[in-house]
């Protein structure tokens, strides 16, 4: 199942205006009746989430207009486990609806009261104190269930359970944000159930969302074009960037220069290496001039694959280096950091 993570904009249900939700990321028509034939008649313009859990134990659908999408930077090195748990619904079900509703369980009736979150400040943990009703059956086992996802989490053996033992407890400490039913399973089928909602550990104002921080790169390319225009003296062998270089990294040389901005930006470099190498021919400087454009397109054209999820940003810098390995780092790190501005402007 594919997910999104949104923000309430305004209070849905009990939960108040700048929840984190993680959610099914499919939508359908809000306000969808049963009757087919009312269907043909609704606009499909307004769309709506389905929320498993509003609060009271139900679903409810949620409208995208109502939520904006929460960005990833704004949970970025935040403990998602630490959010706080809040129970929605404890009852007593069997499978069969008849004896649901008309026999007395073996187990007793689980009500709301009987629940009560457990949270011990010095270990840091929080969890459910179930404490349960007469019974003439012991329960067997405890299940867990994913209610967003409909998959099981965790199936816990009671081994050692007996009639003298009324409390169980569960802990919830470990378990990320998410909609779930903690099931208590007794024999013949009757089953407790605590519903409950794992929230993530911090709300967002809707209108104040953070701008997320920038990266190496993009502090980089911004540095390099706006240095660019406060100098436009052409780079020679005293510089740094073309310091300790020798005649057999021409190559790098002419590629730096191709790198250039201000008012040398993407102009020919043939005279410049002339100039600077006295020694090569015309036709020798226009060969470095179209392996210094052709090795910028091919980088460039990288950052766009980075982008487009087909290879990681950390790889770079290697894949660039595998494919023209006398590439200096300073000529890598520069084409990487201008291509990545490139590709995300």
């Amino acid at each position: 199942m594919e997910t999104i993570r949104i923000i309430l904009k305004v209070p849905f249900h009990r939960h108040p205006a700048g929840t984190i939700l993680e959610l099914s990321a499919d939508t359908e028509p809000a306000n969808w009746p049963d009757d087919d034939r009312l269907r043909e008649k609704i606009s499909f313009h307004k769309q709506a989430y389905f929320l498993p859990d509003g609060g009271r134990g139900f679903g409810v659908s949620l409208d995208v207009s109502d939520t904006v999408p929460c960005p990833e930077h704004v949970l970025e090195g935040v403990d998602l486990r630490k959010g706080e748990a809040r129970m929605t619904m404890a009852g007593t079900f069997h499978p069969d609806s008849d004896k649901n509703e008309r026999q007395n369980p073996p187990c007793g009736r689980l009500r709301e009261i009987d629940v009560s979150v457990q949270i011990n400040e010095a270990l840091k943990s929080q969890g459910f104190l179930i404490r349960l009703p007469e019974f003439e059956e012991v329960a067997e086992k405890m299940v867990l269930m994913d209610t967003l996802r409909g998959v099981q989490v965790l199936d816990y053996v009671l081994r050692n359970y007996k009639h003298t033992d009324r409390e169980l407890t569960w802990d919830v400490s470990d378990l990320y944000p998410g909609f779930f039913d903690l099931q208590v399973h007794f024999p013949g089928g009757w089953y407790h159930v605590l519903r409950f909602i794992k929230f993530f550990p911090l709300y967002i104002d809707p209108a104040k969302i953070p701008s997320a921080p920038k990266k190496e790169w993009q502090r980089m390319a911004e540095e390099i074009i706006s240095n660019a225009f406060a100098t436009t003296s052409p780079a020679t062998r005293d510089t740094p960037e073309f310091s300790g270089l020798e005649e057999q990294d021409m190559r790098n040389v002419a590629l730096a220069y191709c790198l250039e901005w201000g008012e040398m930006f993407n102009q020919p470099t043939q005279e410049r290496m002339m100039k600077q190498f006295s020694e090569i021919s015309q036709a020798k400087a226009d060969e470095l001039d179209r392996l210094a454009r052709e090795v910028r397109s091919w980088v460039y054209n990288l950052c766009e694959k980075e982008l487009a999820g087909e290879i990681r940003e950390s790889d770079l810098p290697g894949t660039a280096k595998q494919q023209y390995p006398w590439l200096s780092q300073v000529n890598i790190n520069r084409m990487i950091n201008v291509g990545m501005y490139y590709a995300r402007r």
